[in-house]
């Protein structure tokens, strides 16, 4: 998420979520911290989009339970959206202005143009934004695809038109810079998915992206060419083919599809599954098969199972548990890297390298991806050319005030906003480190009746533990727990203290010194 300054008004780009990591438990999605936007309320404008993934639009149900905005993006991006929107109930806080690549929107002060970038899912576009100094180009996420599944090729001439206008700044898509040469085209796996059902004796299950259009295409391509029919797998799945075929971006005859549901009372040669869960998330279609636990789809030695995507950082863990239940099936499973099942909708070095020569910004900041990936986005600008000294790596938090020199500006509020469940940045980073720590080394309770006068104990203590140590094994050191807990309360009573809080505080330690004597761990004592 980006916020664009102009004569006192905001564009934001983009309003994407991620998904946890290993260390955030509990922890459904993280979104940006809106804090910046919400300071300053009334000066926001409009949002523009670069294209529909969640990573790029996926926190804007939650931005429009505070404001009531413009909405600007292409069909596809918009048709995605609403679904999100409605389930939300704030579709009314949105005003929807579709626009085309090629075309000029203005909006308060900004006028933007929207150029066609080939990407991993159909309609996604770079932005050129004018400012006093010149064109800003945010690249959106791009590759140089030659041959897109849909034709619709990175609109290159529009993109040197901008370059001959003058690129003051270049914003660009950093994901595979570490990665040699060009990103190979879309088509690529779809002669791979063609030969697998082609070759497959029983039941195929496809799991990819349910954004990814062009791979579900690819895929239903390949069933149909078979004689096989299609039946689509998961909720999200559904709402993107709904989108995408109502709107002519994906083509599958409606005779060609099944119900999921009739899927098991046809002969299993005869049908492919597409469906979501290629991430591994717990209850995800394809986890659910690869645990014997799905409702429509058992799957059985013989059967293919084809996860057609790359593996979204911090996702490994859940992927590698998802295909070692897929291969305890007897599935035959293809997956990256033992068959070319996946290329990525992002550009590698050699593309990022042609995009610098054939924009010429005067300044250069890389955007999207970890640091690792903006550092050696960096080195690639100063390899074609781009002075070191007009490169500035920069962090979410980080401003950029751009004049006829850009540099970096004051930091702004700007982070993580964790949604729990219902709980929407309820749960903050002191949350999050008791949560670590209870599943690092558990929790115990002492629970001990103390007469509030005289400091008298009238029962207990008693020690409770969860996730600490095993009760009947070790009633030993939970014996003497309850005996160092005593002790200390008999030295306050012998003190005269019956304050509560001190109490709590004498037990606390007593026992927390006595646990890392004995185990060397550091249970949260309550």
């Amino acid at each position: 998420m980006a916020a664009l300054e102009l004569e006192g008004r905001i564009l934001v780009i983009d309003a994407g979520l991620s998904f946890p990591e290993v260390e955030m438990p509990g922890i459904d999605l993280v979104l940006p911290d809106f804090q910046y936007l919400r300071d300053n309320q009334d000066r926001v404008e409009a949002v523009v989009l670069t294209h529909g993934h969640e990573d790029h639009v996926g926190s804007l149900p939650y931005l429009l339970r505070e404001f009531s905005l413009p909405l600007y993006g292409t069909k596809l991006t918009l048709a995605l959206l609403e679904g999100k929107l409605e389930e939300h109930r704030v579709r009314d806080r949105a005003r929807f202005e579709e626009v085309a690549p090629g075309q000029e929107i203005h909006t308060g002060p900004f006028t933007v143009r929207f150029h066609r970038v080939s990407h991993s899912i159909p309609d996604g576009c770079a932005l050129a934004i004018d400012l006093p100094a010149g064109v800003l180009l945010h690249s959106g996420d791009f590759k140089l695809d030659s041959t897109p599944i849909d034709g619709r090729v990175t609109d290159l001439q529009g993109l040197a038109e901008e370059a001959r206008r003058g690129v003051h700044l270049f914003l660009s898509d950093s994901t595979n810079a570490e990665d040699p040469g060009s990103t190979g085209s879309e088509r690529l796996v779809g002669p791979v998915l063609r030969d697998i059902v082609r070759d497959a004796r029983h039941l195929v299950v496809i799991a990819c992206f349910a954004s990814h259009i062009h791979r579900i295409q690819q895929a239903a391509n390949a069933a149909t060419q078979a004689g096989r029919k299609v039946a689509f797998l998961g909720r999200s799945m559904h709402q993107s083919v709904q989108a995408a075929r109502s709107l002519g971006f994906l083509t599958v005859a409606d005779e060609a599809i099944v119900p999921i549901e009739e899927v098991e009372k046809l002969d299993p040669s005869s049908v492919v599954v597409i469906s979501t869960g290629s991430q591994g998330e717990p209850l995800s279609a394809l986890s659910l098969m690869s645990a014997h636990e799905h409702k429509y789809i058992h799957l059985e030695p013989g059967d293919t199972v084809v996860l057609s995507s790359s593996v979204i950082p911090g996702n490994e863990t859940a992927i590698h548990r998802t295909l070692d239940g897929l291969y305890r099936t007897g599935a035959d499973v293809f997956h990256v890297p033992i068959a070319p099942v996946h290329v990525s909708g992002h550009a590698a070095a050699e593309e990022l390298k042609f995009m610098l020569n054939l924009i010429q910004p005067r300044w250069f900041v890389p955007v999207h991806g970890e640091l690792r990936h903006l550092a050696h986005h960096a080195r690639l600008a100063r390899e074609v050319g781009v002075p070191a000294d007009r490169i500035l790596l920069v962090e979410d938090g980080d401003t950029v005030e751009i004049g006829e020199t850009v540099r970096k500006g004051e930091r702004v509020s700007a982070g993580m906003t964790f949604v729990d469940g219902l709980g929407i940045g309820d749960v903050g980073e002191v949350v999050l480190r008791d949560r670590r720590k209870l599943a690092g080394d558990g929790i115990v309770v002492v629970v001990v009746t103390v007469d509030a006068h005289s400091g008298e104990v009238l029962a207990g203590p008693d020690v409770i533990n969860r996730g600490f140590v095993f009760q009947d094994a070790a009633e030993p050191i939970l014996e003497e727990a309850r005996h160092r807990a005593l002790v200390s309360l008999k030295e306050c009573a012998a003190q005269g203290v019956s304050d509560p809080t001190v109490l709590r505080e004498h037990i606390r330690t007593a026992v927390r010194r006595y646990f890392f004597e004995t185990t060397q761990r550091k249970p949260v004592i309550v």
